[in-house]
């Protein structure tokens, strides 16, 4: 488990939640500071969001212009299912990647972490997990002081490209 606190980037700086969403066609960047606010806005989110476009979430320390983590998911709204996937940078500058894993996988549903090369990016079946499990992930992820997700298997994860 990586802590937040050993991502890369400057050891005193806040690290501040967003994510860019497509809501009916609009690109939305939302910036979270508050449980409250995470769950308000998932709500909105699985409820009118574009389950075929890929949402991205970032950790980026305050002041910096590039993340330190990023976490992607997509779900899908009508089997009430989803997969994300998560890469960070340590402050040694390896990085790190894990995948969602669960027992709500459908051979009748494919999802991706990566809209523009979706044949490289679908996520296995063992990656689904509930939505509602999506909602506590993406409140950990947010909130919590290390990442919620399990580290890829293997030296070079194939669904996401980077090593546990």
């Amino acid at each position: 488990m990586l802590p937040k606190r050993d991502l890369a980037g400057p050891v005193d700086r806040y690290l501040q939640a967003s994510g860019v969403f497509d809501i009916d066609g609009a690109v939305c960047n939302v910036t979270f500071d508050a449980e409250q606010g995470v769950s308000a806005f998932l709500d909105f989110y699985l409820a009118r969001g574009n389950s075929d476009v890929i949402a991205r979430l970032y950790l980026t320390p305050q002041g910096e212009k590039f993340p330190s983590a990023n976490l992607r998911f997509q779900f899908n709204r009508d089997h009430q299912v989803a997969a994300a996937v998560l890469i960070a940078a340590d402050r040694d500058g390896h990085q790190h990647s894990w995948l969602t894993r669960g027992d709500a996988g459908r051979d009748d549903v494919v999802l991706v972490h990566d809209t523009g090369n979706p044949v490289d990016t679908q996520m296995p079946p063992d990656a689904f997990i509930t939505v509602s499990e999506l909602r506590d992930l993406v409140t950990q992820w947010v909130l919590a002081m290390s990442f919620p997700l399990r580290p890829c298997a293997g030296q070079k994860c194939r669904t996401c490209g980077g090593s546990d």
